[in-house]
Parts: structure tokens; sequence; C-alpha cells
């Protein structure tokens, strides 16, 4: 009903709505009647749309700056664990290299750690096999093990470690990884309990808000994702990167007419079918609606707005209405009976245009 209060605001709307006869004479708006296999059509063209564009998405995180930084660094704050490997003094047949472990170590602020034996080694900057090679070197060097061998456990590194943030509580800063990150594990961590954070248990099926994720990485355009790509694919992350979690309705179509029951802006996770908008807007109102005219709206930038009719009272409009999929930002417009100028359906649509697209 706010949809239909802001629309009067600009001038008065008809109390019935208009004749598809005199508006598929407009020469403003391109008129087009869905069929079934328009319908299909259509629906498997969003779907590639959307294919292409998670595709493209993926391509982008997968394509590195040359001089992005991929590997495990140690710096001051990075936690490993240390066991030494030597052989016994008398080598038998029998025997076997004994571990000692060694301890578990933070590295300082100024880069380094403090080992039994050897004092401070400094592993700021290097990587694992470097830090390996380091510490035996460091321990061969005693002459008090027989060919020492080093074995490193590192838990994490906090250089180019990796923000979580939007709706996931509070944001969450996760250390990086020696053996990396992904998009799925960064925003599974993040997350715990996904529905109770995102409160997706509270809505019920057919309200169930989307849930984007966005990688912002530095030299790079957003990248966005649907929450199901980001945990499906394994997207490696790169140090640095920043993950922002959103939920909200992804597609917002207005409903407007004396022949809906309810109607107003009403948000979807994904692109919805005609059906399922008149059914959230609790369906045509039998005692004034004009099963004969059911239209959508679209006007994209740039292009001639479009105004697609739907036959409701028959066969071929309810199966066409199951399978035509809306766009952001459409209009659903359904007439009162009798029909009325087609002419004053669109001098509606371009009324509501600019408030509603406010409203959004």
């Amino acid at each position: 009903m706010a949809v239909l209060a802001m629309g009067a605001g600009c001038s008065s709307l008809p109390a019935a709505g208009p004749s598809a006869a005199t508006m598929k004479r407009s020469p403003d708006v391109e008129v087009v009647k869905v069929t079934p296999e328009l319908a299909a059509k259509a629906a498997a063209a969003a779907d590639q749309a959307e294919q292409a564009r998670i595709a493209q998405a993926v391509q982008a995180l997968s394509a590195a700056p040359p001089d992005a930084p991929q590997s495990f660094v140690f710096g001051p704050g990075s936690s490993l664990k240390v066991t030494l490997w030597s052989v016994p003094p008398q080598l038998t047949a029998a025997a076997a290299p004994t571990a000692t472990p060694l301890g578990d170590f933070t590295v300082s602020a100024e880069g380094e750690i403090q080992m039994p034996y050897v004092g401070a080694v400094r592993l700021q900057g290097l990587d694992l096999d470097q830090a390996q090679a380091l510490i035996r070197s460091r321990y061969a060097a005693l002459r008090m093990f027989q060919a020492p061998s080093i074995g490193i456990e590192a838990a994490s590194s906090p250089l180019g470690e990796v923000l979580v943030t939007g709706a996931v509580g509070q944001p969450k800063v996760l250390a990086w990884p020696p053996q990396g990150l992904t998009l799925a594990e960064a925003v599974t961590q993040a997350l715990g309990d996904g529905a109770a954070l995102l409160g997706l248990a509270e809505d019920s099926a057919d309200r169930t808000p989307a849930v984007q994720v966005v990688v912002l990485r530095q030299g790079m355009a957003p990248v966005e994702l649907p929450v199901s790509a980001a945990l499906d694919d394994r997207i490696a992350l790169r140090p640095g990167d920043k993950v922002v979690v959103r939920k909200g309705a992804r597609v917002q179509v207005t409903v407007l007419g004396a022949g809906v029951k309810t109607d107003g802006l009403m948000g979807f996770a994904e692109p919805p079918a005609l059906s399922s908008v008149l059914a959230r807007a609790s369906g045509l109102d039998s005692n004034v609606a004009n099963n004969h005219a059911v239209f959508v709206f679209r006007q994209r930038p740039g292009a001639r707005p479009v105004l697609y009719d739907f036959s409701w009272d028959k066969a071929d409009g309810l199966i066409a209405s199951r399978r035509f999929p809306l766009e952001n930002g459409d209009m659903v417009y359904v007439a009162e009976a009798p029909i009325v100028s087609i002419e004053r359906v669109i001098n509606i649509f371009f009324q509501l245009a600019v408030p509603a697209a406010t409203l959004r």
C-alpha cells in the first residue's frame, strides 16, 4: 500500500486499471505477449547469465597479480612448533631417527625466536622451507646431533591476515595459515553457526534473504558471489584480502494494481517467477481482478521499456507465469475488471517508476 500511496503523491491513480487493446498501440513501450516457450527461453537465458557471472567472478579471483604474496611467511606473532630429528650416535640396522621436541614458539616483535642451545633465530620474512633450513644449520653447527633435520608445524602467521566482516556478528581476523586459505574456509570459520548468525532460521522458505559474499582485493574491483558458490568452489584467497558477507533481498519487485490482494515492494533471495510474486501478494482478488490483464513492466537503462502481457485466464498464461523470471526493479500490475486502456497502465508505471526506484 505504501507504493500506491507514494504514487498518489505524484498524481491521482485511476481506481481501475488500463485496456490491453490501447496499450499495444503505444509507441513508447514494446508490448510482448508471453508464451510458455518465451518464458522458458527467458528462464534459460537468466540461468545462463547467472552461471556466466559466477564463472567470471571465480576467474577474476583465480587470476592473481604477479606481485601478489602467495606463500606463508613468518612474521611477528607467528606461532610454530619445532621438532628436531637426529640419528643415534651408534647407528645399527634397527636404529631409526629419533624426535626431540624443542618446544612451541612465537615470533617476537623483532622477528626472532629463542631456541634451546642456539639462542635467537631470526625467522621474519622466511617461508617454511627456509626456516627449517636455517634452524637445521644452526643445530648442525653445534655438532651435538648426528645428521640433524628440523620439522616445523606452523599454526598461523599474522602477515597478510584475512578480514571477514559484514553479516557475521563481530568482524573476524583470520591469520594466514601455511597451507593457504580458501574463500569457503574463511566464510565457514567466520560464520560458525551460519543459520543463527545470519538469521536464516527465522525466515520462511520463500522469504529467505540472499546471502552474498564480496571479496575486496587490492588492485581489483570488488568481486561478488552467492554464498552457495563461495562455499562450493575452492577459491584461493590471497594474503590481505577482505571478505564481506551481506544479507538482504537480491531482487526487489513492485506489485501494484487493484487486482491483487497485497501490493507493495517485495524482496526475494533469487529472481522469482511471476507466479511466485503473485503468490506472495496473496493472489488475485477474485472480486475485482481482471484475469485477462496481468502485466510485467521492465525498464532497463538505455533501452526501450517493455511490457510483458500474460493471459491469466488461459493455460498458456498460467504456464508462462511459472517459468518467467523477474528482474530486480520489475513492476507487476494486475488490472481491475473491466479492462481499461493500456495507455493508462503505462501512465501508472511511469508515475511509479521514479518513486519506486527511490524507495529501493
